[in-house]
């Protein structure tokens, strides 16, 4: 019939994630031209916060790159890329629609 896919904890979807309310957010629209590493100095400070709060789904607003020199998303596959790696990442996927869409990240935060 087709491949059998294998199944792969960090990319395993639970088909209610998309439904509840990111408990907070970050927007990095306003904050100018950033560098890498401000990038990622700002979304650390961010999950940190949420990790002590005991947060456990986040929304992340990085914008589609329609400003960008080349017109091509930078922050997004940047910070997609930084978290995937992370082990009190759960889960990383492009948000609802109506939360952005492919404008931003929705995060699942495993607390422990």
């Amino acid at each position: 019939m087709g491949k059998k896919l294998k199944s792969n904890y960090r990319n395993s979807k639970n088909k209610y994630d998309n439904l509840s309310k990111p408990q907070a957010e970050l927007d990095f629209h306003d904050r100018g031209i950033l560098k890498r590493d401000e990038v990622i100095k700002i979304t650390d400070e961010f999950i940190d916060d949420c990790l002590d709060r005991g947060l456990s789904k986040v929304l992340i607003i990085t914008g589609k790159g329609m400003h960008s020199k080349n017109g091509a998303p930078v922050i997004k596959p940047l910070v997609k890329k930084y978290l995937a790696d992370k082990s009190y990442v759960q889960r990383i996927y492009e948000a609802r629609f109506d939360r952005g869409g492919s404008g931003a990240l929705e995060v699942i935060l495993e607390n422990s």
